[in-house]
């Protein structure tokens, strides 16, 4: 008999699941990609507008809640008042864009920084305070208005900036496209080519996986998506020209790494893998818009710039 006071050794610990090699990852990666932005450019197509702000507004939306999810102590107050505040920026300024045909004014913009900074610190007149995890809660939620749907709109400047056709076609779609093609196949080139031969890390404290080599990956990525979808709609984008898109390209290539690294700050600081997991290979809606985000402001006042004859 066995001496019941000695205990049974513990089961051993199954192993775990092999890693999936770089290819299925990248596999994953380009397959969400290029589904989801398939769908998005479709829907501008066929619904003049109105399908595609139902789906940038569904990504926002998403965005928003894993931002808020992601710090886990930050309280139901603030977490519901982002969402709220979100969801109302989302409907008022779509509206805008639907019944106007054009980016909707300034004005809007300052009123809700304000309201969100109002709403922010509204919490604080019900509930004790906490020293600084209250005034982490009123930060946090006033830099997430900002950094999720305010800059995730100049999307929807993008499209709306150059007006309609007199059939309602956006002019704004064939830039849009060239914006979200040079942004994303950023990401893929600087994946494969890092992949590949990748050796000298870029910024190892933020992001292990970026690598010096990855960079040209990402403007060969950029230069081929963006120039293979100007030189298919040239006609269309009266605004660019081949020497200024190509800029374009490379410019918005390295503004998208920064995107991509500005996330990975937010998730290293949180302590978090990935905002959400309901896309393959990517993790969440804010993981595959992160650089989008800043891209979209760097290319919209671009075309502000050139399309205003004042300038």
């Amino acid at each position: 008999m066995s001496d019941p006071a000695v205990a049974p050794d513990p089961a051993p610990a199954a192993p775990p699941p092999p890693a999936a090699s770089k290819a299925k990852v990248f596999a994953r990666r380009l397959t969400s990609t290029l589904a989801l932005w398939a769908l998005v450019t479709a829907a501008i197509v066929h619904g003049r507008g109105s399908l595609f702000f139902v789906l940038l507004g569904l990504l926002g939306i998403a965005g928003v809640r894993e931002f808020v999810t992601m710090d886990k102590t930050l309280p139901s107050p603030w977490r519901r008042g982002l969402i709220f505040v979100s969801v109302l920026w989302f409907a008022i300024t779509f509206t805008i864009c639907q019944r106007t045909g054009q980016p909707w004014s300034p004005l809007i913009d300052l009123a809700f920084i304000a309201g969100i900074t109002l709403t922010a610190f509204l919490p604080v007149l019900f509930r004790p305070l906490e020293g600084r995890a209250t005034l982490w809660a009123i930060v946090y939620t006033v830099a997430g208005f900002i950094y999720v749907p305010w800059l995730s709109s100049f999307m929807t400047r993008v499209l709306y900036l150059p007006g309609r056709e007199d059939d309602g076609w956006l002019r704004g779609l064939p830039y849009l496209v060239f914006l979200i093609a040079a942004t994303k196949f950023t990401d893929c080139g600087a994946y494969v080519m890092g992949s590949l031969i990748g050796k000298h890390k870029m910024i190892p404290h933020i992001s292990p996986g970026k690598t010096w080599e990855g960079m040209i990956g990402a403007a060969l990525g950029a230069l081929g998506a963006g120039l293979a979808v100007y030189f298919g709609w040239q006609s269309r984008m009266p605004l660019l020209t081949p020497l200024s898109a190509s800029v374009l390209c490379l410019v918005l290539a390295a503004v998208c790494v920064v995107g991509d690294l500005a996330e990975s700050v937010i998730k290293r600081c949180l302590e978090v893998k990935d905002s959400g997991n309901f896309l393959p290979g990517i993790g969440g809606s804010l993981d595959l818009i992160d650089s989008l985000l800043f891209t979209a402001p760097i290319f919209y006042f671009y075309l502000w710039y050139v399309s205003t004859p004042a300038l």
